[in-house]
């Protein structure tokens, strides 16, 4: 999607009141490492601990299982131009897939709350693991909005990787590394080749 985004457009406001395209960015990187602190909180708290933890960065919550918090954010996640951001959310997944991704179906049904006030619903660890993706996709829509909004035109060239990418992103939890490598290597090999 920010393939051919000038880096000096990440800031720029499409209008009054919307975000820019780093801040949508930085707050899908934050909300990854949030989901994915309430989730291993949901997988080590006792019964009667609380269902989430604190809004607050700041505010430590003592348990029996140990101290936990909200993550604070990190300047680094949104820091360079687009690839550079692209790079730390995928390191981002990368860590939340390798903590979250060979759960019991025990460990699924651990409760968890959706939301930071005291009647908000509450949810099981498999409900939370969804909406990772349904956050991503909702501020992909975001961001491809914001693009629009700044004049960048979706040429055939950027619709081209854009459909590319969202094919491979279909391989992410199905496939085994080696076809991963295999798509990614093919990928690399086809742009090399026309000079991309």
């Amino acid at each position: 999607m920010l393939a051919g985004v000038d880096d000096d457009l990440l800031d720029r406001d499409p209008a009054p009141g919307e975000w820019p395209l780093r801040r949508t960015l930085a707050h899908a990187i934050g909300v990854e490492r949030s989901y994915r602190a309430n989730t291993e909180f949901a997988l080590a708290r006792a019964d009667d601990d609380p269902l989430s933890l604190p809004q607050d960065p700041d505010q430590v919550l003592r348990t029996s299982a140990g101290e936990f918090r909200r993550p604070r954010p990190e300047p680094a996640d949104t820091a360079g131009g687009a690839l550079d951001i692209v790079a730390a959310f995928a390191k981002r997944r990368a860590e939340t897939d390798a903590a979250l991704s060979d759960l019991t179906n025990e460990q699924m049904r651990r409760p968890s709350q959706w939301g930071a006030i005291k009647d908000s619903a509450v949810i099981d660890v498999r409900f939370r693991l969804h909406r990772f993706a349904s956050h991503i996709a909702e501020h992909t829509v975001q961001c491809e909005t914001t693009i629009a909004s700044l004049g960048v035109p979706l040429t055939d060239a950027r619709a081209i990787v854009r459909a590319i990418g969202a094919a491979r992103g279909m391989h992410e939890r199905r496939s085994t590394r080696a076809t991963l490598e295999a798509l990614d290597a093919a990928l690399i090999a086809r742009a090399d080749a026309v000079g991309v």
